[in-house]
């Protein structure tokens, strides 16, 4: 018996190991994709480091994860699925505190998904599925915080920024972010209208 739980749990642990390979490996996809066909502002010196803009989509696997494998399964996905984000808009610019912060961030997203998904019990009532939308929003709240903590205090400490001008690109960051998540809620709502979606979900959730 105990040998038949462990294997068991083992089989669980890979399994959840390969499918946060291949959300992350998507999520990259999907934020290099995004990044690379809506900037929004283009890369602004400002000292030391330089600072852009632009669409990333990448937090829809983050969710994705989070809704099929829970909240550890969501916090991976969006760390691992940070990686090109991290690159474009942090090491590529000079730019330390988002390259190694950004990532962080996106885990804190997905574990604060999955827990609200959790919660709510969306495999268990259908008539659930429109709450995605705002549960996306909420569910950034959190990450939000962390990356206007990392602007306002983090940058201006180490790179002296005027708090003028990380309060201005703080406040963008986070309105971009917000549309981000409303656009990732309805393509949630879409996929979770889908049957063979659904039966995936269901089946991976339970098992």
């Amino acid at each position: 018996m105990s040998n038949t739980v462990s294997k068991s749990f083992m089989h669980l642990n890979v399994k959840s190991i390969v499918f946060i390979a291949v959300m992350g490996a998507i999520g990259n996809v999907l934020s290099g994709l995004s990044i690379y066909s809506a900037p929004l502002i283009p890369s602004i010196p400002l000292g030391a480091v330089s600072i852009s803009l632009a669409l990333d989509l990448s937090h829809l696997s983050t969710f994705i994860a989070a809704l099929i494998g829970g909240s550890s399964v969501g916090a991976a996905t969006g760390f691992v699925g940070g990686a090109i984000a991290a690159y474009q808009f942090g090491f590529s610019q000079g730019n330390v505190i988002t390259g190694f912060g950004l990532p962080i961030g996106k885990a804190i997203t997905g574990a604060t998904a999955g827990f609200l998904i959790s919660k709510l019990g969306f495999f268990k009532n259908d008539r659930k599925t429109l709450l995605f939308i705002p549960i996306t929003l909420l569910a950034y709240v959190p990450e939000a915080i962390y990356t206007a903590v990392l602007f306002i205090v983090v940058f201006p400490a180490v790179y002296g920024f005027p708090l003028f001008v990380v309060y201005l690109i703080t406040t963008q960051i986070l309105i971009k972010a917000s549309v981000e998540m409303v656009a990732i809620g309805i393509i949630g709502v879409a996929l979770m209208s889908n049957r063979g979606f659904n039966s995936f979900a269901k089946g991976f959730s339970s098992q």
